[in-house]
């Protein structure tokens, strides 16, 4: 049942939102910020903090674990040891459940209940002491505990410095969709510097790209991927900047490919995955088009042949022999055009414009959230149904 051997992916778990690659694409500047902020902690033991701030998918949370991991290293191979404990406080959302999960890691068997929150917080300090090493406390997601009151949990605990022995600390990296610093009251806030907030930006395409390649890299088989298909999944991904997003996605045309025979990994299987996850190609949207624009629509998911992109030139070829097809005059550049750019307000396709080695610059026009394949059909079976009089007319 299990037995075939697989022709696409080579390791799945670098497909997996869990894995930290050894080295980061395009957060270099974060992890030296990180570094910098807690040179203190790994020379002297000294308390620090730092808020990584940004949008879903912009890399705070594996920032954070490459980090940790990075440091755990370097102290062990200077024969220093430290201690780091990863908490997601969208699923442990009290001071009770928080502080439950990090007196664990300490004591597996410590009762769920009977112990207030200020009785744990002595507990804490007592195992922090005993182990006479810096704890750094990753606290994902943060603002959802800082939503619930919890403030004065993060106030306790930056406070725990001030009186412990045996050269212990405890640091904090918090991580938040949000400014943290606006969801602390003051006495919160006067433990922690302003100034250590680390911004992390939405991804551009490019580095959506490179994201993408670094993945395949290390979880597909060799050969197997083009760069045109990293391409067209970082175009999808940009309005987002998520990399997340495009990661799930090479996760899930990557197992598509799996179930076809010629062991690559193409543009339809993007399109594919991206219709699982998301699509703006909606049937009421195709039916809504004139038929001019389905004419044309028609055209450029034939002239693409599964390739991520096609040139503007090449689709008014197919055009003229599809409006040839249905009896309709062909449009000059100009109409054509309108009708690319009226589609594209609609989402029902993407241009993009790429410079030649002639040195001229060409319109390229992809379909990002169906195989043009399917979208054909889709068009064809439109264009053969009876034509309503309230079709869409520009």
């Amino acid at each position: 049942m299990f037995e075939r051997s697989s022709a696409i992916i080579k390791d799945v778990k670098k497909l997996s939102f869990d894995y930290v690659p050894a080295k980061l694409v395009h957060r270099e500047d974060q992890m030296h910020r990180l570094e910098m902020l807690f040179r203190p902690m790994v020379t002297n033991g000294v308390s620090c903090s730092a808020f990584l701030i940004g949008s879903v998918g912009t890399g705070k949370t594996v920032t954070a674990k490459r980090f940790c991991e990075d440091v755990l290293k370097y102290c062990a191979s200077n024969g220093k040891m430290m201690d780091h404990i990863f908490i997601n406080c969208r699923i442990r959302n009290t001071a009770h459940g928080v502080l439950l999960q990090i007196i664990r890691t300490f004591d597996p068997g410590f009762p769920d209940r009977g112990f207030s929150v200020d009785e744990m917080l002595r507990s804490l300090k007592k195992h922090v002491e005993s182990r006479s090493r810096p704890l750094i406390l990753v606290l994902d997601e943060v603002d959802v505990l800082l939503k619930n009151n919890n403030s004065d949990l993060i106030y306790q605990m930056s406070r725990f410095t001030e009186d412990m022995r045996g050269g212990s600390s405890i640091s904090m990296i918090m991580i938040s969709q949000e400014p943290v610093s606006e969801m602390l009251d003051n006495a919160s806030m006067s433990s922690f510097k302003r100034a250590n907030a680390i911004k992390f930006d939405k991804y551009s395409k490019n580095e959506l790209k490179d994201i993408v390649l670094a993945r395949a890299d290390e979880a597909l088989m060799p050969g197997t991927m083009d760069v045109d298909v990293a391409d067209l999944l970082a175009d999808i991904g940009k309005e987002y900047g998520d990399a997340r997003l495009v990661i799930e996605m090479l996760e899930k045309a990557a197992a598509i490919a799996e179930e076809k025979e010629d062991g690559k990994l193409t543009a339809d299987d993007v399109r594919s995955a991206n219709a699982l996850i998301y699509s703006n190609v909606s049937e009421s949207k195709l039916a809504a088009l004139d038929m001019k624009r389905k004419i044309a629509l028609l055209a450029i998911a034939r002239a693409i042949k599964g390739e991520p992109y096609v040139s503007i030139t090449r689709v008014e070829k197919t055009y003229e022999v599809v409006c040839e097809e249905y009896g309709q005059t062909a449009r000059k550049h100009t109409q054509f055009w309108t009708y690319v750019q009226d589609m594209e307000k609609m989402n029902l396709l993407d241009t993009v414009v790429k410079s030649e080695t002639d040195g001229g610059r060409v319109t390229y026009i992809s379909i990002p959230d169906i195989p043009p394949k399917e979208l054909a059909k889709k068009l064809e079976y439109l264009l053969e149904s009876p034509v309503s009089d309230d079709e869409f007319e520009l």
